[in-house]
Parts: C-alpha cells; sequence; structure tokens
C-alpha cells in the first residue's frame, strides 16, 4: 500500500484538471441552450464530439467523487462499516458511468 496517498493525490488533482476545460464546455453549451426547447438540445447532444464530450464530463466527474469519497471515508469512517462504503462508493460510481455512457450512446449514436 506504499505510495496510495500521492497517487490517490496526483489522480484527484488530475480529473480536477481535466474537469476544469469540460466544465467550461458544458457552461457555454447549457447557457447557449438558455431557452431552447427539448428538441434544439437533444440535437446538440446528438453531435457525436458534444456526446463524447458530455460522457466524459460525467465519467471524470464520477471518479473525481469516487476519490474523493475514498478520502473522506478513510478519514472520518473507523468502523465495520468503512468496507461497505468503500464498495457502495465504487459501485455509485461505476453506476454514474455506466448511465452517462449509455445515456449519451442512446441519444448520439443511436438515437
Amino acid at each position: 500500500m506504499a505510495h496510495k496517498g500521492t497517487s490517490s493525490f496526483i489522480m484527484q488533482r488530475f480529473t480536477a484538471a481535466l474537469l476544469i476545460p469540460l466544465g467550461l464546455w458544458f457552461l457555454v453549451g447549457v447557457v447557449s441552450h438558455l431557452g431552447a426547447d427539448y428538441d434544439a438540445a437533444r440535437a446538440w447532444l446528438a453531435k457525436p464530439l458534444n456526446g463524447i464530450l458530455m460522457a466524459l464530463f460525467i465519467a471524470i466527474g464520477a471518479w473525481h467523487m469516487r476519490i474523493g469519497m475514498a478520502e473522506i471515508i478513510a478519514d472520518y469512517i473507523h468502523s465495520g462499516l468503512k468496507g461497505v462504503l468503500d464498495i457502495l462508493n465504487w459501485l455509485v460510481c461505476l453506476a454514474l458511468i455506466a448511465g452517462a455512457a449509455f445515456a449519451v450512446y442512446t441519444v448520439t449514436f443511436a438515437g
């Protein structure tokens, strides 16, 4: 388990750095569609580049969340519940990534 803290620290900073341009892209996309109808927003997301960026935004955000929650669990939970919460943290992260990938695939490529 040597260097686990260092690798978690580096990975969290890396995912945060990736989320900056993706978050800006997301904000520009949302602001540009304020007042637009559902079909316009769906057409924007149906473009392959936008669909891929949305999936990356959600997946990287979920991974960043998992790392942060793992640190909180490690720091503040000292009972037998720690293992259950670690597993739940992983499952929620994987479910978010899978759900986002499926939703973006459905809208972008199978829509």
